[in-house]
Parts: C-alpha cells; sequence; structure tokens
C-alpha cells in the first residue's frame, strides 16, 4: 500500500513539474501541445534564447527568440 501511495506521488508531482515547463514554453509563444512535446525534446524549460516565433501554420520554434 505505501508503495502504491509513493508512486502515486511521483506521478503526479512529474506530472505537475511537466505541466509547470510547458507553461514557461507557453509564456515564449508557443501553443500549449507544442509546450509539452518541447519539455520531451528540449529536455526541460526553455532557455533565454529558445522559443517561438509566428509560422505559416501557426507558432515555430526558434533557437533565436527575442521577446
Amino acid at each position: 500500500m505505501k508503495a502504491r501511495l509513493f508512486l502515486l506521488i511521483i506521478v503526479v508531482a512529474a506530472g505537475v513539474a511537466w505541466t509547470v515547463m510547458a507553461g514557461e514554453w507557453s509564456d515564449k509563444g508557443c501553443r500549449t501541445g507544442q509546450g509539452y512535446a518541447l519539455v520531451l525534446t528540449k529536455g526541460g524549460p526553455p532557455d533565454d534564447h529558445e522559443g517561438c516565433r509566428p509560422g505559416l501554420e501557426g507558432p515555430e520554434f526558434t533557437d533565436a527568440y527575442i521577446g
């Protein structure tokens, strides 16, 4: 029983951390879904020079973000 509770706490904490980091991508012009994907592909929140800029099909990742 204690192992299940511990696992549940870890899963919830990971979900909260993932959401917070995705929100940081959203603050830099990325869509919410992009933010979640970028957390996985980039390994966390954006650096100062990373973000999204307007593109033809919606926001696009850029490593030369000025915002």
